[in-house]
């Protein structure tokens, strides 16, 4: 198949055709909830860049099932902007004669009829204005406030003027909002092309050649456009790819993948991450957990998928798209003493997902760990600072000093120069977790301490790897930092003690 120079294709239409191909690609995954795919769909006035159908029941939103998808792709090339909600309402933002959310509006009352469990979603590489009053959260719906907020707070206010740009009825404009989702901060063309490549590979199919500056689905997806060749089912997408000679393999690495996710990705649908997804989205809002049940629930799932995992065939592939503490925590169930053989998929800067073999440990160029230890105390509890990607000590030593006055001593464990590419590969990922484990053995076997209190900053695969190891360490507690808090801190996440401990 001959392929033009990505520069023939508008930055505009290559993500959006990049982006149908995230959830086209979907279908070719055994048992995918998604049912239909189509670039330009010719139903509807807007909403109309990527649409997605669900098989029944539907995919989980917070507990509703979703039947269909309504995206609309606005990319910007100058990253100088954000969306608030203004811009939505201003039709100087999209240059059109009515405002996008007035379009929406609209396209909700035709759609809804059909469609009465969809979504209506925006999706910008712009970010959303933190300093609008209007909050966004986890998953791009409207946060609970703008409906109980009174008319004469700001949100309030915002709410009366969006209510009277979309001129619905007020119980109609209610399930409209409800149903709208603003993915702000969307993939780059560079992530979008890193997540296509790790896509084609779990469905068996030709990877974007990282080498060059084109890719056959880009000219593809653009000739699709332009035949009007829009809509997809996964008969028809496969029997697309076959005569397109895209097919690299009919034993695609999903058949052996285990997806751990705990991270909510904004039109992403989980169920096309393997063959065996453990879906843990739902027990968090953003990175904190929903309740104090939450870690307790994370064991729960993850100890009663053990046996369907074993099943699947060898080398198993793990992808974990989680929390540092969740990615630890499978480690401990994926010990040698399991006997399953293990590939990680790993998130990279710069790379996309790279798949780490772990299974012989190289050591760095860059050097070893450097340990360094400060006494605290006669408190019996031992804690420890990892910085890999980012230098942990100083946020870990606070936190320590305002909630863990049983901490005796603090480690701190540094890598030469800490940052996204300080652990190249498995390997090395592999070596620095064995190294790792005994410096800590060494000093839990003089310091006899009665609990580990672990504070890292790391890649997931590393701390999937200490998991595999950490049981001759005793009891411990891993940590999350609250990234986007206002004040840098931890919080407890998975223990290996009674998971009551867990939820502070």
């Amino acid at each position: 198949m001959s392929s033009p120079s990505l520069g023939a294709i508008s930055a505009g239409i290559r993500w959006q055709v990049r982006f149908f191909w995230r959830h086209a690609l979907a279908m070719l995954v055994p048992k995918s909830p998604v049912a239909r795919v189509a670039i330009e769909y010719r139903n509807t006035d807007a909403v109309d860049d990527v649409f997605v159908e669900y098989a029944a029941p539907g995919v989980n939103d917070r507990g509703a099932q979703v039947r269909a998808d309504f995206f609309q792709l606005k990319y910007h090339v100058a990253q100088t902007g954000a969306v608030d909600h203004d811009a939505v309402i201003d039709p100087a933002w999209t240059g059109t004669k009515e405002p996008l959310l007035k379009r929406f509006a609209d396209a909700w009352k035709t759609l809804h009829v059909d469609h009465p469990n969809a979504r209506l979603q925006l999706v910008t590489n712009w970010p959303w204005d933190h300093s609008s009053a209007l909050e966004v959260r986890d998953g791009g719906r409207i946060g609970e406030a703008f409906f109980t907020k009174g008319p004469a707070t700001k949100v309030g206010k915002i709410r009366a003027r969006w209510e009277h740009a979309c001129a619905l009825s007020a119980s109609e404009f209610e399930s409209f909002i409800r149903s709208l989702r603003f993915g702000t901060s969307g993939l780059s063309q560079d992530e979008a092309e890193a997540w296509l490549r790790d896509r084609c590979q779990l469905a068996g199919l030709v990877p974007i050649p990282p080498d060059q500056d084109h890719s056959p689905y880009d000219d593809l997806g653009k000739r699709l456009i332009e035949s009007g060749r829009t809509e997809f089912t996964p008969e028809a997408l496969r029997d697309l790819v076959e005569k397109q000679g895209l097919v690299a393999t009919n034993n695609p690495p999903y058949r052996s993948t285990l997806a751990v996710r705990s991270f909510s990705r904004h039109a992403h649908v989980p169920e096309t991450d393997g063959a065996c997804l453990v879906d843990l989205t739902d027990l968090f809002e953003y990175r904190l957990p929903r309740d104090a049940n939450a870690w307790r629930t994370v064991r729960a799932r993850l100890e009663r998928r053990l046996d369907e995992v074993a099943k699947l065939p060898q080398p198993i592939h793990i992808a974990l798209d989680s929390h540092l503490s969740i990615a630890w925590f499978a480690g401990t169930l994926f010990n040698p003493k399991c006997g399953i053989q293990v590939i990680l998929r790993q998130k990279t800067f710069g790379k996309g997902i790279e798949l780490w073999d772990i299974s012989a440990p190289t050591k760095p160029d860059d050097g070893a760990w450097k340990f360094a230890s400060v006494e605290r105390g006669d408190g019996k509890e031992l804690a420890v600072a990892l910085s890999a990607t980012h230098d942990a000590i100083a946020d870990a030593t606070s936190f320590v000093d305002a909630a863990l006055p049983a901490v005796g001593r603090i480690v701190h464990a540094s890598l030469p120069k800490p940052g996204s590419q300080a652990i190249g590969n498995g390997g090395e990922a592999r070596w620095l977790a064995d190294e790792l484990m005994r410096e800590l053995s060494s000093l839990v076997a003089s310091f006899r301490p009665t609990h580990l209190h672990i504070f890292p900053s790391c890649p997931a695969s590393l701390s999937f790897l200490i998991g595999q190891a950490s049981e001759v360490l005793g009891p411990m507690t891993f940590y999350e930092f609250e990234f986007g808090a206002a004040t840098r801190s931890y919080r407890a996440g998975m223990s290996t003690i009674t998971p009551s401990e867990t939820t502070e």
